[in-house]
């Protein structure tokens, strides 16, 4: 499987890390950048992510996304209709946003995860499979309807 990945200056060195132990996670990484710990702004990045992978289609590809906490990522990418994705410190709650949430986007915190702990989280994410429950499916159909 090819994962794109992206993070800001904060999550360089985790996403050099991961990118390194990519054979382990039986993954490919397509490194969209930063490339330094040059100070950098993180909604770039993930704004990158969250385009490419919905250039090349949501349902085929998966993402992850890294920063200092994890927490801007992931909002900026749930801007983008389509990117559902979920901060996860721990396995459990990188399973679940991919069961219950159908979440395409994982981003993790630098500061709060080492890299084993990460890989933990990423294993999780990727052994997971979007339930296709119809609790399930209908709530997931819902986060795309505009707000009233």
């Amino acid at each position: 499987m090819n994962l794109l990945i992206a993070s800001d200056h904060a999550g360089f060195e985790l996403k050099e890390a991961l990118k390194k132990r990519a054979g382990a996670l039986g993954v490919t990484f397509s490194d969209l950048g930063t490339h330094s710990l040059d100070s950098v702004d993180y909604p770039d990045y993930a704004h990158a992510l969250a385009r490419e992978l919905l250039k090349t289609g949501a349902s085929a590809s998966l993402g992850i996304l890294i920063c200092g906490s994890g927490v801007g990522v992931s909002i900026a990418a749930n801007r983008h209709p389509g990117i559902r994705a979920v901060l996860a410190e721990s396995p459990e709650i990188a399973r679940l946003g991919r069961e219950h949430n159908h979440a395409n986007v994982l981003c993790l915190g630098a500061r709060f995860l080492n890299p084993e702990e990460a890989i933990e989280v990423i294993k999780a994410f990727l052994n997971a499979t979007p339930e296709s429950g119809e609790r399930h499916v209908r709530r997931v159909q819902k986060l795309g309807e505009p707000l009233k």
